[in-house]
């Protein structure tokens, strides 16, 4: 169980619990990911009825509470399946319904969370272990810092499959394959 978010007992609704297994290569997480993000606007738009409606295309927020729920269902009548406690973490929101956005983290984890909770401010995990930021988009460029898997921060621009963020007071380059939160998957 990741750090920055806790397990809540509660009952699932019939009918919104979609389980993927995923455990392919990092080439085919992307395409098993539009697939699940896909049968998820499905499953859940069959669950809830016409009210829930797809947007132009998946989209990145994050989080802007220190602590946040995640619900089984759109709405406060709906059991927490988790707490988050990391503001700033980016989601991929998916679906929304009234005031409420059906959302993906980096982990896989999903459910709904009521729009105040969320910020158009974007972010990125970084991903793979260690990475090395870079201050220009080259491999070979000097270092900045390096930063851990899980590692939240901000997303300043991306160029040419590098994209420069801000972290701990610095600023620098990271592969774009190194972070979530640049893209959403392709449908």
């Amino acid at each position: 169980m990741s750090a920055h978010r806790s397990r809540r007992r509660g009952q699932c609704v019939p009918g919104l619990t979609l389980r993927v297994p995923v455990r392919l290569f990092a080439a085919g997480r992307a395409l098993a990911l539009a697939a699940a993000l896909a049968a998820l606007v499905t499953a859940v738009a069959a669950a809830l009825g016409p009210q829930v409606r797809a947007q132009d295309g998946p989209r990145f927020v994050s989080l802007k509470a220190e602590v946040a729920n995640l619900r089984v269902g759109p709405g406060r009548r709906y059991p927490i399946e988790w707490v988050y406690q990391r503001r700033g973490l980016p989601l991929l929101v998916v679906a929304h319904f009234d005031q409420w956005r059906w959302v993906l983290d980096h982990e896989g984890t999903k459910g709904w969370m009521h729009k105040s909770l969320l910020s158009t401010h974007r972010t990125v995990v970084i991903m793979n272990g260690v990475q090395t930021i870079r201050e220009r988009p080259l491999t070979g460029s000097p270092a900045v810092l390096r930063a851990e898997a899980g590692v939240v921060a901000d997303l300043l621009g991306c160029e040419d499959g590098w994209c420069r963020i801000g972290l701990a007071g610095e600023e620098g380059w990271l592969p774009e394959s190194a972070l979530w939160g640049v893209r959403p998957p392709a449908p």
